[in-house]
Protein backbone atom coordinates (compact mmCIF):
# COMPACT_ATOMS: atom_id res chain seq x y z
CA UNK A 1 0.00 0.00 0.00
CA UNK A 2 2.89 2.21 1.11
CA UNK A 3 4.68 1.48 -2.29
CA UNK A 4 1.41 2.69 -4.54
CA UNK A 5 1.31 6.17 -2.40
CA UNK A 6 4.63 6.84 -3.24
CA UNK A 7 4.32 5.89 -6.60
CA UNK A 8 1.25 8.16 -6.89
CA UNK A 9 2.82 11.17 -5.25
CA UNK A 10 5.91 10.73 -7.90
CA UNK A 11 3.16 10.89 -10.62
CA UNK A 12 1.26 13.83 -9.05
CA UNK A 13 5.06 15.75 -9.24
CA UNK A 14 5.74 15.11 -12.61
CA UNK A 15 5.14 18.36 -15.02
CA UNK A 16 1.99 18.10 -16.58
CA UNK A 17 2.69 17.72 -20.70
CA UNK A 18 2.67 20.79 -22.85
CA UNK A 19 -0.20 21.16 -24.74
CA UNK A 20 0.46 20.33 -28.17
CA UNK A 21 1.78 23.01 -30.53
CA UNK A 22 0.05 24.68 -33.72
CA UNK A 23 2.65 24.31 -36.18
CA UNK A 24 0.30 26.75 -38.26
CA UNK A 25 0.07 29.32 -35.77
CA UNK A 26 3.86 29.08 -34.87
CA UNK A 27 4.64 29.64 -38.55
CA UNK A 28 2.49 32.59 -38.83
CA UNK A 29 3.64 34.29 -35.63
CA UNK A 30 6.96 33.77 -36.75
CA UNK A 31 6.58 35.53 -40.48
CA UNK A 32 5.18 38.10 -38.76
CA UNK A 33 7.74 39.26 -37.27
CA UNK A 34 9.80 38.80 -40.48
CA UNK A 35 8.10 40.13 -42.66
CA UNK A 36 10.90 42.19 -44.34
CA UNK A 37 13.37 39.66 -44.47
CA UNK A 38 11.11 37.57 -46.07
CA UNK A 39 9.37 40.16 -48.97
CA UNK A 40 13.65 40.73 -49.15
CA UNK A 41 14.35 36.95 -50.07
CA UNK A 42 10.79 37.00 -52.95
CA UNK A 43 12.56 40.38 -54.29
CA UNK A 44 15.77 38.96 -54.23
CA UNK A 45 14.52 35.66 -55.77
CA UNK A 46 13.07 37.50 -58.31
CA UNK A 47 15.73 39.52 -59.58
CA UNK A 48 18.02 36.46 -59.47
CA UNK A 49 15.31 34.65 -61.72
CA UNK A 50 14.56 37.66 -63.93
CA UNK A 51 18.55 37.81 -64.85
CA UNK A 52 19.16 34.15 -65.26
CA UNK A 53 16.02 34.08 -67.40
CA UNK A 54 18.00 35.84 -69.69
CA UNK A 55 21.43 35.40 -69.38
CA UNK A 56 21.54 32.24 -72.13
CA UNK A 57 18.95 33.78 -74.53
CA UNK A 58 20.57 37.71 -74.99
CA UNK A 59 23.88 39.10 -75.40
CA UNK A 60 25.70 42.13 -76.62
CA UNK A 61 28.43 42.04 -79.40
CA UNK A 62 31.28 42.47 -76.42
CA UNK A 63 29.82 38.92 -75.38
CA UNK A 64 31.21 37.04 -78.09
CA UNK A 65 34.98 39.23 -78.24
CA UNK A 66 35.09 38.43 -74.49
CA UNK A 67 34.89 35.00 -75.03
CA UNK A 68 38.30 35.53 -77.36
CA UNK A 69 39.66 37.61 -75.05
CA UNK A 70 39.59 34.41 -72.58
CA UNK A 71 40.97 31.89 -75.46
CA UNK A 72 43.67 34.03 -75.65
CA UNK A 73 44.73 34.38 -72.35
CA UNK A 74 44.23 30.67 -72.10
CA UNK A 75 46.94 30.48 -74.80
CA UNK A 76 48.92 33.13 -73.76
CA UNK A 77 48.94 33.65 -70.32
CA UNK A 78 50.65 36.99 -68.68
CA UNK A 79 51.58 37.93 -72.46
CA UNK A 80 48.27 38.62 -73.22
CA UNK A 81 48.04 41.78 -73.64
CA UNK A 82 50.30 42.06 -76.53
CA UNK A 83 47.69 40.66 -78.41
CA UNK A 84 44.71 42.56 -76.36
CA UNK A 85 44.53 44.85 -79.71
CA UNK A 86 42.55 42.04 -81.25
CA UNK A 87 43.87 41.38 -84.75
CA UNK A 88 44.02 37.90 -84.32
CA UNK A 89 41.68 35.79 -86.63
CA UNK A 90 40.04 34.53 -83.45
CA UNK A 91 38.23 37.34 -82.45
CA UNK A 92 35.01 37.60 -84.15
CA UNK A 93 35.66 41.41 -84.29
CA UNK A 94 39.15 42.45 -85.01
CA UNK A 95 40.33 45.60 -83.77
CA UNK A 96 37.84 45.48 -80.83
CA UNK A 97 40.55 45.64 -78.33
CA UNK A 98 40.37 45.22 -74.86
CA UNK A 99 41.05 48.05 -72.96
CA UNK A 100 40.02 47.17 -69.53
CA UNK A 101 42.27 46.31 -66.30
CA UNK A 102 43.02 42.49 -65.53
CA UNK A 103 40.15 42.04 -63.33
CA UNK A 104 37.86 41.11 -65.70
CA UNK A 105 40.10 38.89 -67.74
CA UNK A 106 40.41 36.80 -64.91
CA UNK A 107 37.09 36.55 -64.43
CA UNK A 108 36.13 36.00 -67.92
CA UNK A 109 39.27 32.89 -67.97
CA UNK A 110 37.76 31.10 -64.75
CA UNK A 111 33.72 31.20 -66.50
CA UNK A 112 36.20 29.87 -69.77
CA UNK A 113 37.04 26.98 -67.37
CA UNK A 114 33.36 25.83 -66.90
CA UNK A 115 32.39 25.77 -70.57
CA UNK A 116 35.81 25.11 -72.47
CA UNK A 117 33.49 23.60 -75.36
CA UNK A 118 32.26 27.03 -76.06
CA UNK A 119 32.88 29.21 -79.01
CA UNK A 120 32.23 32.42 -80.61
CA UNK A 121 32.93 33.07 -84.16
CA UNK A 122 31.68 35.79 -87.05
CA UNK A 123 31.22 34.77 -90.78
CA UNK A 124 30.00 37.39 -92.76
CA UNK A 125 29.13 39.64 -90.42
CA UNK A 126 27.18 37.66 -88.64
CA UNK A 127 28.53 36.72 -84.76
CA UNK A 128 27.63 33.59 -82.87
CA UNK A 129 27.91 33.22 -79.50
CA UNK A 130 27.58 30.14 -77.61
CA UNK A 131 24.33 30.59 -75.18
CA UNK A 132 26.99 28.20 -72.68
CA UNK A 133 29.27 30.64 -72.71
CA UNK A 134 26.65 33.70 -72.38
CA UNK A 135 25.61 31.97 -69.19
CA UNK A 136 28.90 31.35 -67.87
CA UNK A 137 29.98 34.80 -68.87
CA UNK A 138 26.91 36.68 -67.08
CA UNK A 139 27.12 34.78 -63.93
CA UNK A 140 30.14 36.71 -62.17
CA UNK A 141 28.01 39.89 -63.40
CA UNK A 142 24.94 38.93 -61.58
CA UNK A 143 26.44 37.94 -58.72
CA UNK A 144 28.39 40.98 -58.15
CA UNK A 145 24.48 42.52 -59.39
CA UNK A 146 22.70 40.62 -56.59
CA UNK A 147 25.58 41.44 -54.23
CA UNK A 148 24.51 45.26 -54.50
CA UNK A 149 21.56 44.58 -53.45
CA UNK A 150 22.49 42.93 -50.01
CA UNK A 151 25.31 45.82 -49.33
CA UNK A 152 22.75 48.30 -50.32
CA UNK A 153 20.91 46.39 -47.05
CA UNK A 154 23.51 45.93 -45.06
CA UNK A 155 24.29 49.80 -44.93
CA UNK A 156 20.97 51.84 -45.27
CA UNK A 157 19.93 53.12 -41.69
CA UNK A 158 16.73 52.59 -39.99
CA UNK A 159 14.30 49.70 -40.02
CA UNK A 160 14.57 46.85 -41.96
CA UNK A 161 10.81 47.92 -44.04
CA UNK A 162 13.35 50.72 -44.68
CA UNK A 163 16.38 48.53 -45.58
CA UNK A 164 14.35 46.19 -47.80
CA UNK A 165 12.94 49.42 -49.73
CA UNK A 166 16.08 51.04 -50.89
CA UNK A 167 18.05 47.67 -51.56
CA UNK A 168 14.78 46.47 -53.60
CA UNK A 169 14.94 50.20 -55.86
CA UNK A 170 18.74 48.31 -56.85
CA UNK A 171 17.49 44.96 -57.26
CA UNK A 172 13.94 45.28 -59.17
CA UNK A 173 15.99 48.69 -61.27
CA UNK A 174 15.46 47.92 -65.27
CA UNK A 175 18.59 48.98 -65.72
CA UNK A 176 20.59 46.63 -63.80
CA UNK A 177 18.93 43.76 -65.08
CA UNK A 178 19.60 45.05 -68.61
CA UNK A 179 23.36 45.08 -68.05
CA UNK A 180 23.77 42.11 -65.99
CA UNK A 181 20.94 39.78 -68.00
CA UNK A 182 20.87 41.00 -71.26
CA UNK A 183 23.88 43.00 -72.87
CA UNK A 184 26.07 41.22 -70.59
CA UNK A 185 28.50 44.08 -69.54
CA UNK A 186 30.71 43.56 -66.58
CA UNK A 187 30.39 47.58 -64.87
CA UNK A 188 28.22 46.00 -61.58
CA UNK A 189 31.53 44.27 -60.70
CA UNK A 190 33.38 47.31 -60.51
CA UNK A 191 30.48 49.12 -58.71
CA UNK A 192 29.89 46.35 -56.31
CA UNK A 193 33.89 47.41 -55.46
CA UNK A 194 32.93 50.96 -55.18
CA UNK A 195 30.37 50.36 -53.24
CA UNK A 196 31.77 48.25 -50.70
CA UNK A 197 34.67 50.97 -50.34
CA UNK A 198 31.75 53.32 -49.61
CA UNK A 199 30.29 51.35 -47.27
CA UNK A 200 33.58 50.24 -45.24
CA UNK A 201 34.39 53.99 -45.24
CA UNK A 202 31.07 54.46 -43.46
CA UNK A 203 31.38 51.73 -40.75
CA UNK A 204 34.84 52.98 -39.95
CA UNK A 205 36.96 50.33 -41.69
CA UNK A 206 39.11 52.59 -43.90
CA UNK A 207 41.92 49.69 -43.91
CA UNK A 208 39.19 47.42 -45.62
CA UNK A 209 37.95 50.42 -47.74
CA UNK A 210 40.86 51.10 -49.56
CA UNK A 211 41.00 47.32 -50.78
CA UNK A 212 38.41 47.40 -52.24
CA UNK A 213 39.06 51.00 -53.85
CA UNK A 214 41.74 49.11 -55.24
CA UNK A 215 40.00 46.45 -56.34
CA UNK A 216 37.21 48.88 -58.30
CA UNK A 217 40.05 50.70 -60.07
CA UNK A 218 42.03 47.40 -61.47
CA UNK A 219 38.14 45.96 -62.79
CA UNK A 220 37.07 49.32 -64.47
CA UNK A 221 39.46 52.59 -64.78
CA UNK A 222 36.81 55.20 -64.84
CA UNK A 223 36.44 54.12 -60.92
CA UNK A 224 39.16 55.73 -60.19
CA UNK A 225 37.61 59.32 -60.66
CA UNK A 226 35.39 58.53 -58.14
CA UNK A 227 38.42 56.66 -55.61
CA UNK A 228 40.35 60.21 -56.31
CA UNK A 229 37.60 62.12 -54.74
CA UNK A 230 36.85 59.45 -52.06
CA UNK A 231 40.47 60.38 -50.98
CA UNK A 232 40.81 64.25 -51.07
CA UNK A 233 37.60 64.40 -48.82
CA UNK A 234 39.71 61.65 -46.28
CA UNK A 235 41.91 64.08 -45.94
CA UNK A 236 40.06 66.47 -44.34
CA UNK A 237 39.31 64.06 -41.47
CA UNK A 238 42.40 61.16 -41.14
CA UNK A 239 46.00 62.74 -40.15
CA UNK A 240 48.17 62.03 -42.90
CA UNK A 241 50.13 58.97 -41.69
CA UNK A 242 47.22 56.98 -42.11
CA UNK A 243 45.94 58.60 -45.33
CA UNK A 244 49.21 57.86 -46.74
CA UNK A 245 48.47 53.81 -45.62
CA UNK A 246 45.22 54.01 -47.20
CA UNK A 247 46.57 55.29 -50.02
CA UNK A 248 49.98 52.59 -50.14
CA UNK A 249 47.23 49.99 -49.89
CA UNK A 250 45.28 51.02 -52.80
CA UNK A 251 48.63 51.03 -54.68
CA UNK A 252 49.51 47.46 -53.15
CA UNK A 253 46.29 45.82 -54.85
CA UNK A 254 47.04 47.82 -58.17
CA UNK A 255 51.03 46.68 -58.09
CA UNK A 256 49.58 43.02 -56.75
CA UNK A 257 47.28 42.69 -59.97
CA UNK A 258 49.28 44.41 -62.29
CA UNK A 259 53.11 43.43 -62.11
CA UNK A 260 52.73 39.80 -63.04
CA UNK A 261 50.91 41.21 -66.30
CA UNK A 262 54.14 43.44 -66.68
CA UNK A 263 57.32 41.14 -65.98
CA UNK A 264 56.64 39.75 -69.40
CA UNK A 265 57.53 43.11 -70.86
CA UNK A 266 54.57 44.63 -71.81
CA UNK A 267 54.73 47.75 -70.29
CA UNK A 268 53.65 49.53 -73.26
CA UNK A 269 51.09 47.13 -74.46
CA UNK A 270 49.61 47.31 -71.13
CA UNK A 271 49.95 50.80 -70.54
CA UNK A 272 48.11 51.75 -73.43
CA UNK A 273 45.45 49.10 -72.89
CA UNK A 274 44.44 50.91 -69.73
CA UNK A 275 45.19 54.72 -70.22
CA UNK A 276 44.57 55.83 -73.99
CA UNK A 277 40.95 55.72 -75.13
CA UNK A 278 39.59 53.04 -77.62
CA UNK A 279 38.46 55.77 -80.13
CA UNK A 280 39.25 59.17 -80.54
CA UNK A 281 36.67 62.21 -80.07
CA UNK A 282 34.46 62.68 -82.94
CA UNK A 283 30.67 62.43 -83.32
CA UNK A 284 29.00 59.61 -81.71
CA UNK A 285 27.18 57.09 -83.57
CA UNK A 286 24.52 56.02 -82.99
CA UNK A 287 22.78 58.19 -81.04
CA UNK A 288 20.86 55.63 -79.21
CA UNK A 289 23.71 54.45 -77.56
CA UNK A 290 24.94 57.53 -76.58
CA UNK A 291 24.38 58.71 -73.30
CA UNK A 292 27.01 61.98 -73.41
CA UNK A 293 25.20 65.06 -72.83
CA UNK A 294 27.26 67.03 -74.72
CA UNK A 295 28.59 64.38 -77.01
CA UNK A 296 24.98 63.73 -77.91
CA UNK A 297 24.07 67.22 -78.85
CA UNK A 298 26.77 68.13 -80.58
CA UNK A 299 26.76 65.11 -82.45
CA UNK A 300 22.69 65.63 -83.69
CA UNK A 301 23.40 69.35 -83.87
CA UNK A 302 25.97 68.37 -86.98
CA UNK A 303 23.40 65.57 -87.90
CA UNK A 304 20.57 67.63 -88.52
CA UNK A 305 22.08 71.43 -89.49
CA UNK A 306 25.53 70.26 -91.03
CA UNK A 307 27.10 72.44 -88.43
CA UNK A 308 30.95 71.14 -87.83
CA UNK A 309 31.37 70.82 -83.93
CA UNK A 310 33.74 67.65 -84.26
CA UNK A 311 36.87 70.33 -82.65
CA UNK A 312 33.78 71.15 -79.82
CA UNK A 313 33.37 67.21 -78.85
CA UNK A 314 37.42 67.71 -78.57
CA UNK A 315 37.23 70.44 -76.41
CA UNK A 316 34.93 68.42 -74.29
CA UNK A 317 38.10 66.70 -72.92
CA UNK A 318 40.00 69.66 -71.23
CA UNK A 319 36.77 70.92 -69.83
CA UNK A 320 36.48 67.76 -68.08
CA UNK A 321 40.01 68.34 -66.53
CA UNK A 322 39.23 71.36 -65.56
CA UNK A 323 35.26 70.67 -64.18
CA UNK A 324 36.94 67.61 -62.21
CA UNK A 325 39.98 69.59 -60.78
CA UNK A 326 37.09 72.46 -59.42
CA UNK A 327 34.88 69.24 -58.22
CA UNK A 328 38.11 68.39 -56.20
CA UNK A 329 39.40 71.62 -54.84
CA UNK A 330 35.36 72.03 -53.75
CA UNK A 331 35.58 68.16 -52.08
CA UNK A 332 38.76 69.59 -50.15
CA UNK A 333 36.70 72.76 -49.08
CA UNK A 334 33.50 71.92 -48.52
CA UNK A 335 32.29 69.63 -45.57
CA UNK A 336 30.83 66.43 -47.51
CA UNK A 337 31.36 62.78 -47.36
CA UNK A 338 33.44 60.50 -48.92
CA UNK A 339 30.09 58.94 -50.88
CA UNK A 340 28.85 62.80 -51.93
CA UNK A 341 32.41 62.98 -53.36
CA UNK A 342 32.34 59.90 -55.55
CA UNK A 343 28.87 60.79 -56.26
CA UNK A 344 30.01 64.21 -57.55
CA UNK A 345 33.06 63.34 -59.54
CA UNK A 346 31.35 60.68 -61.78
CA UNK A 347 28.46 62.76 -62.03
CA UNK A 348 30.85 65.58 -63.65
CA UNK A 349 32.25 62.72 -65.87
CA UNK A 350 29.45 61.29 -67.49
CA UNK A 351 28.21 64.54 -68.10
CA UNK A 352 31.32 66.07 -69.84
CA UNK A 353 33.29 62.82 -71.75
CA UNK A 354 32.42 62.82 -75.05
CA UNK A 355 31.78 58.96 -75.15
CA UNK A 356 29.46 57.84 -72.22
CA UNK A 357 27.73 54.39 -72.25
CA UNK A 358 24.88 53.07 -70.76
CA UNK A 359 26.59 50.40 -68.79
CA UNK A 360 28.86 53.49 -67.39
CA UNK A 361 25.82 54.46 -65.17
CA UNK A 362 25.92 51.16 -63.63
CA UNK A 363 28.52 52.68 -61.12
CA UNK A 364 26.63 55.66 -59.82
CA UNK A 365 22.81 54.33 -59.22
CA UNK A 366 24.02 52.44 -55.85
CA UNK A 367 26.01 55.19 -54.83
CA UNK A 368 22.86 57.51 -55.37
CA UNK A 369 20.15 55.05 -53.96
CA UNK A 370 22.62 55.30 -50.69
CA UNK A 371 22.88 58.49 -50.83
CA UNK A 372 19.25 58.84 -50.65
CA UNK A 373 18.67 56.87 -47.50
CA UNK A 374 21.33 58.44 -45.27
CA UNK A 375 21.09 62.37 -46.70
CA UNK A 376 19.31 64.43 -43.97
CA UNK A 377 17.71 66.78 -46.88
CA UNK A 378 14.83 65.61 -48.51
CA UNK A 379 15.34 67.49 -51.63
CA UNK A 380 18.78 65.71 -51.79
CA UNK A 381 16.39 62.58 -51.27
CA UNK A 382 14.48 63.36 -53.98
CA UNK A 383 17.18 64.71 -56.53
CA UNK A 384 19.25 61.26 -55.65
CA UNK A 385 16.29 58.95 -56.05
CA UNK A 386 15.35 60.68 -59.68
CA UNK A 387 19.16 60.44 -60.88
CA UNK A 388 19.10 57.00 -59.54
CA UNK A 389 15.81 56.12 -61.41
CA UNK A 390 16.49 58.22 -64.80
CA UNK A 391 18.52 55.51 -66.43
CA UNK A 392 15.58 53.08 -66.19
CA UNK A 393 13.28 54.92 -68.66
CA UNK A 394 16.28 54.64 -71.76
CA UNK A 395 14.91 50.89 -71.37
CA UNK A 396 11.50 51.54 -72.42
CA UNK A 397 13.20 53.96 -75.90
CA UNK A 398 15.47 51.50 -76.85
CA UNK A 399 14.52 48.27 -79.02
CA UNK A 400 15.21 46.08 -75.89
CA UNK A 401 13.98 42.93 -77.78
CA UNK A 402 16.78 43.54 -80.88
CA UNK A 403 19.63 41.74 -77.59
CA UNK A 404 17.83 38.92 -77.78
CA UNK A 405 18.25 37.86 -81.50
CA UNK A 406 21.44 40.31 -82.96
CA UNK A 407 23.74 37.41 -82.06
CA UNK A 408 22.93 33.89 -82.98
CA UNK A 409 21.66 31.47 -82.19
CA UNK A 410 18.83 33.91 -82.18
CA UNK A 411 15.48 33.77 -79.85
CA UNK A 412 12.95 35.51 -81.11
CA UNK A 413 9.92 34.34 -78.57
CA UNK A 414 11.11 36.67 -75.60
CA UNK A 415 9.71 39.57 -78.01
CA UNK A 416 5.93 39.11 -77.06
CA UNK A 417 6.86 38.95 -73.63
CA UNK A 418 8.72 41.74 -73.50
CA UNK A 419 6.13 43.75 -75.33
CA UNK A 420 3.44 43.11 -72.72
CA UNK A 421 5.90 45.18 -70.75
CA UNK A 422 6.30 48.34 -72.83
CA UNK A 423 9.50 47.14 -74.76
CA UNK A 424 9.18 46.70 -77.98
CA UNK A 425 11.10 46.16 -81.04
CA UNK A 426 11.64 49.71 -82.42
CA UNK A 427 13.78 52.54 -82.15
CA UNK A 428 12.27 56.19 -81.74
CA UNK A 429 13.97 59.51 -83.27
CA UNK A 430 17.29 60.36 -82.45
CA UNK A 431 16.01 63.21 -80.88
CA UNK A 432 14.34 61.60 -77.91
CA UNK A 433 18.00 59.63 -76.93
CA UNK A 434 19.40 63.31 -77.31
CA UNK A 435 17.10 64.53 -74.86
CA UNK A 436 17.49 61.75 -72.48
CA UNK A 437 21.19 62.05 -72.59
CA UNK A 438 20.96 66.48 -71.96
CA UNK A 439 18.36 65.43 -69.29
CA UNK A 440 20.84 63.00 -67.46
CA UNK A 441 23.62 65.73 -67.94
CA UNK A 442 21.62 68.48 -66.52
CA UNK A 443 20.27 66.61 -63.73
CA UNK A 444 23.80 65.66 -62.98
CA UNK A 445 25.33 69.08 -63.14
CA UNK A 446 22.52 70.62 -61.25
CA UNK A 447 23.03 67.94 -58.40
CA UNK A 448 26.48 68.81 -58.27
CA UNK A 449 26.21 72.40 -57.86
CA UNK A 450 23.45 72.45 -54.97
CA UNK A 451 25.51 69.63 -53.33
CA UNK A 452 28.74 72.05 -53.12
CA UNK A 453 25.99 75.09 -52.19
CA UNK A 454 23.43 73.58 -50.46
CA UNK A 455 23.48 70.15 -48.69
CA UNK A 456 27.09 70.51 -46.99
CA UNK A 457 26.86 68.84 -43.72
CA UNK A 458 26.71 70.66 -39.93
CA UNK A 459 29.62 71.40 -38.30
CA UNK A 460 28.32 69.30 -35.54
CA UNK A 461 28.10 65.87 -37.89
CA UNK A 462 30.92 63.92 -36.28
CA UNK A 463 32.08 62.98 -39.85
CA UNK A 464 35.86 61.89 -39.70
CA UNK A 465 34.46 59.43 -36.70
CA UNK A 466 33.52 57.38 -39.24
CA UNK A 467 35.52 58.14 -42.21
CA UNK A 468 38.70 57.39 -40.18
CA UNK A 469 38.20 54.40 -38.34
CA UNK A 470 40.05 53.51 -35.59
CA UNK A 471 43.55 55.39 -36.13
CA UNK A 472 44.80 54.66 -32.26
Amino acid sequence: MDMKENDLKTTNNLPSPSPPRNIFRTCIVWMSHHIPLIILAIVFAIAAFIRLWAASISAGPDVAQFWAFAKVFQAQGLDFYRYADAQGSIFPMQGWSFVYPPIWLLISRVSLLFVPSSSAFSVVGTVTADPSWRFAMKIPIIAADLAIGLLLYWAVPGSKRRKVLFASLWLLHPTAWFESGVFGQFDAVAAAFLLACVIFLIKGKDRLAFVFAGLAVMTKQHTAIAVAMIVIVCTRYMNMRRLLTNCAITAGVIAIISIPFLVTGNFLSYAKSLFLPEQASGYQSPLCFCFSGSGALLTYLHNVFGWGTADLISFTIPVLIITLSINAILCYFRRITPLQGALAGFLVFISFYYQVNYQYLIVYIPLAILLASRTQYKFERIFALGLAILPAAWVWLANTPWWFHNLKPDYFWPTHILAHLGLFERYLPDWVYVSFACTLMCLSLVYVVLLFTKWQQPKENKIGSTVAGNQS
